[in-house]
């Protein structure tokens, strides 16, 4: 099947659930900056999905995936972080953590699929 919309992309759709996940995982965070980089990061996932596939260019979605993939990496990494030191707890950062993982999958999976 060819998506006719983003919003038919799993990835965006994950993405967006992912969007839901950090930001009640942020709830318990009280540094700003770190809470703010975190919802930031999460947001441009989806963003970049959608500015990619909106650009009618599989060479621009490819580019812009890779911008997401960069973004996913950023949340996976930094959710880590705060569970190992303490800023959030095990059980809201493990479900963040699987969902991101799935997020990295699935844009490695169709970036590869983007021929140019």
């Amino acid at each position: 099947m060819i998506a006719k919309t983003f919003q038919e992309l799993i990835v965006w759709q994950k993405s967006r659930d992912l969007i839901f996940d950090t930001f009640q995982v942020s709830k318990s965070i009280k540094d700003f900056s770190f809470k703010d980089q975190l919802n930031r990061a999460s947001l441009s996932i989806s963003n970049n999905i959608a500015e990619g596939f909106g650009r009618n260019s599989k060479k621009e979605f490819r580019r812009f995936l890779n911008i997401a993939l960069g973004s996913a990496y950023e949340v996976h990494s930094m959710l880590i972080i705060f569970k190992d030191i303490k800023l959030i707890a095990n059980d809201i950062s493990e479900k963040a953590i699987l969902l991101i993982k799935e997020v990295i999958r699935l844009l490695i999976g169709l970036i590869s699929k983007i021929t140019i």
